[in-house]
């Protein structure tokens, strides 16, 4: 089974994250914690790739890279932050081959006019619900793989309103977008409210689980329980390592040593062996060998 068709079966299992990973290392330590999918965020992206807010400062290509790296290291599959295509209907159906051959399995496309924005920034703009219909359509068109999942985003809520945003996810719905995801809802009455009106389109609904946006945080049972069908946790990693890193940095600067903080550094043995370094080995000894043999 391909990893786009395992990643449609997960929603026959109940509910389950799309856990956050900033690059290879991490896409393999969420893999080897249980995550059944792994969530490839351009807000993290942005930072990690170009030290940059999200404010579509990373490219089509560079983010396809990104991506690229991550799918060759794991097994399970990739959802892919896709923007807003990176421009008109030529560039979305690049963006769907690009994605699809850079490995993901999902992506979502968002509504927002460029410059694009973080979905908890202010100062964000929409297309029209006509233009992002058209691009929903042409990405459809260019997908390969008929189980590749794509994700319809709406940035209405802070923009236009609640109501907007479940307008334009039922014209994204009806335009043949396999999943729904409003981002940014402001309250448990704007989820609530998201649910109850999308749950008849029969299209699984995405909540974007991050602890320090716009949305109140819930655990994954909780947005389960309200109806969303499945979550983000898109930038913990991220932040994880942010202040791990930022705190390590200012010990070592202030103390000289990692004395006072050894035991929060993985120990060197450890970080090989997980990396594979036995087996790396292990193949160049056996293919050297091969070599002598000969000579």
């Amino acid at each position: 089974m391909t990893r786009s068709a395992r990643f449609r079966e997960l929603f026959k299992e109940g509910p389950f994250v799309c856990m956050g990973a900033h690059d290879a290392i991490t896409a393999m330590l969420a893999e080897q914690a249980g995550a059944k999918s792994i969530y490839v965020s351009g807000f993290v992206a942005s930072g990690v790739v170009a030290g940059q807010p999200d404010v579509g400062v990373l490219s089509q290509t560079e983010m396809f890279e990104h991506i690229r790296r991550i799918c060759r290291v794991t097994s399970v599959p990739i959802f892919a932050d896709a923007d807003t295509g990176y421009g008109g209907i030529l560039d979305v159906q690049r963006t769907m081959r690009l994605w699809e051959e850079a490995g993901a399995s999902v992506l979502h496309l968002e509504d927002q006019a460029l410059p694009k924005k973080c979905g908890h920034y202010a100062g964000k703009q929409l297309v029209s619900k006509e233009e992002m219909v058209l691009k929903l359509r042409a990405m459809i068109e260019a997908r390969r793989d008929p189980d590749f999942f794509i994700v319809a985003r709406t940035d209405a809520i802070a923009v236009t309103g609640i109501d907007d945003a479940i307008a334009r996810l039922e014209a994204y719905a009806h335009a043949g977008a396999d999943g729904l995801y409003a981002d940014a809802p402001e309250s448990l009455e704007h989820m609530r409210e998201l649910t109850r009106r999308l749950k008849p389109l029969g299209k699984p609904i995405l909540f974007n689980q991050a602890r320090t946006g716009k949305s109140p945080y819930v655990s994954m049972q909780e947005a389960y329980e309200i109806g969303f069908d499945y979550t983000l946790s898109p930038i913990e990693p991220m932040l994880a390592m942010h202040k791990a890193v930022k705190d390590m940095l200012a010990i070592f600067m202030r103390e000289g040593t990692t004395d006072s903080i050894a035991d929060r550094l993985t120990p060197f043995e450890e970080y090989n062996r997980f990396v594979g370094l036995d087996r790396a080995m292990e193949i160049e000894k056996r293919f050297a060998s091969g070599v002598q043999s000969k000579t």
